[in-house]
């Protein structure tokens, strides 16, 4: 069976639980058509940080086939050498719900691109700042099946907090605590300096679909100093525990603004759920 993945590049631990779970030792990224230099440098920059995991894995266990290519490369690779189990992996950059329509748009054109070659795809996203009707309109658009974490009642999640935590926890999080900001382990290795990870995170965290929500500086300094009291650590086993470079990255985000710190323990749950959901399990 070939797995399709379009996800968000904070999802890499969720992804990585994937891969694990489906026993697949050929996994491709993949690249955009070879028409766009620059887009095709972007990719691989987003590639290799997301893939950093696997290809470790790939290191230390001799197991995985790693590869990046194109949507044709990976169709006529499959054929020659008559595959018959794979994951192709679309990532996107962080940033880019700070625009959902675009975001929005890119992932319908990419379900359209590796539908032809895939039995189903894993969507790798929230709302993040589109309406529900949106996402399952362009969900529904597609020839194969595609499934997205979802809630107990089969809604859609707002955002990659959601799918880390659930949203019964992060619910129950901000009744205890409303001034609470989340951060995750992919998320501060991306984007290391306080001021960057506010700006990125503000509109997906509010559901905010202004394009100059995470651009007014002024603004979200105000927010933070006058309405967050701490900062949620997620971690998802102890060794993101005993990172030092997280610890860094979140003791200076949190000194910067005044916040407490919460340890809580997020989960690849919601995703193998989707993923089983794929698979007809």
């Amino acid at each position: 069976m070939h797995i399709g993945v379009i996800t968000c590049e904070i999802l890499r631990k969720e992804i990585g639980a994937v891969v694990r779970r489906t026993g697949v030792d050929r996994i491709f990224f993949l690249l955009p058509e070879p028409n766009n230099l620059a887009l095709t440098i972007l990719t691989k920059k987003v590639n290799e940080r997301f893939s950093s995991e696997l290809v470790e894995e790939a290191r230390t266990k001799s197991k995985l086939n790693v590869k990046e290519k194109t949507i044709a490369g990976i169709g006529k690779e499959i054929r020659a050498d008559n595959i018959n189990n794979s994951v192709i992996i679309r990532v996107l950059e962080l940033q880019s719900h700070d625009y959902p329509d675009k975001l929005l748009a890119e992932i319908e054109a990419s379900l359209k691109t590796m539908s032809p070659v895939v039995d189903f795809v894993i969507l790798g996203y929230g709302l993040c700042g589109s309406t529900a009707r949106e996402m399952e309109r362009v969900i529904e658009n597609v020839e194969v099946p595609v499934v997205i974490p979802r809630d107990k009642k089969g809604a859609i999640l707002n955002n990659c907090i959601e799918i880390a935590l659930g949203k019964e926890k992060v619910q129950a999080l901000l009744r205890e605590e409303i001034g609470t900001f989340f951060m995750t382990p992919a998320g501060a290795a991306i984007i290391k300096e306080p001021q960057v990870i506010l700006e990125s995170s503000v509109g997906i965290m509010a559901g905010n679909s202004k394009r100059s929500a995470a651009s007014d500086t002024r603004r979200i300094m105000r927010l933070m100093k006058n309405h967050y009291q701490r900062v949620v650590k997620i971690c998802y086993s102890e060794a993101d525990e005993d990172d030092i470079e997280y610890r860094k990255t979140v003791d200076k985000f949190a000194s910067t603004f005044g916040l407490e710190i919460k340890n809580v323990r997020g989960s690849s749950r919601l995703v193998l759920e989707a993923l089983e959901e794929g698979l007809g399990i």
